[in-house]
């Protein structure tokens, strides 16, 4: 039996190799790098812009809040004025003595001062000056802090592997 003429060559010829090209190949792995960094960089931008803080994140790295708040648990933050703090709000200030922020629930409202105090503690901490305030836990549900869980353990891991 005879073949067309042609086809012979055909079964001769290597098959097309389906690679894609080195141009296209990274151009995908910089507009993937350029997502994660537009996440990283621009999803706090945002929230810091919409919840009127320079801090619109913090992550739990103690358990004084627990219940409500647990290791791990990942918070956000809106910005507040002195006068729109209450008793029962839970806030974040800036902890002098070592340079840290603290997240626990107002207690008592002074003149210059406030007094908080963990949910898990025994005792009050020491007042801090208004100034000392970040802010105070986004809450969606009456006073209920909306919290991601577990997403600020890398975070809290980081914090541990610090030196004290």
């Amino acid at each position: 039996m005879s073949q067309p003429f042609g086809l012979e060559l055909m079964a001769e010829r290597p098959a097309p190799v389906q690679t894609a090209s080195l141009g296209r190949r990274m151009g995908s792995g910089v507009v993937t790098i350029a997502m994660v960094l537009a996440i990283v960089i621009g999803v706090p931008k945002l929230l810091s812009w919409g919840l009127h803080t320079s801090f619109p994140m913090a992550a739990i790295t103690s358990g004084s809040m627990w219940p409500d708040l647990k290791i791990g648990d990942l918070v956000f933050i809106q910005g507040i004025a002195k006068e729109q703090i209450k008793i029962g709000d839970i806030i974040v200030f800036r902890n002098e003595e070592n340079n840290t922020f603290t997240i626990h629930r107002v207690v008592k409202l002074g003149t210059d001062t406030l007094t908080t105090k963990g949910d898990a503690n025994f005792k009050e901490d020491i007042p801090v000056q208004y100034s000392a305030v970040v802010g105070r836990t986004l809450n969606l549900v009456k006073n209920k802090p909306f919290h991601l869980p577990y997403l600020g353990s890398v975070t809290v891991f980081a914090s541990n592997l610090r030196p004290q």
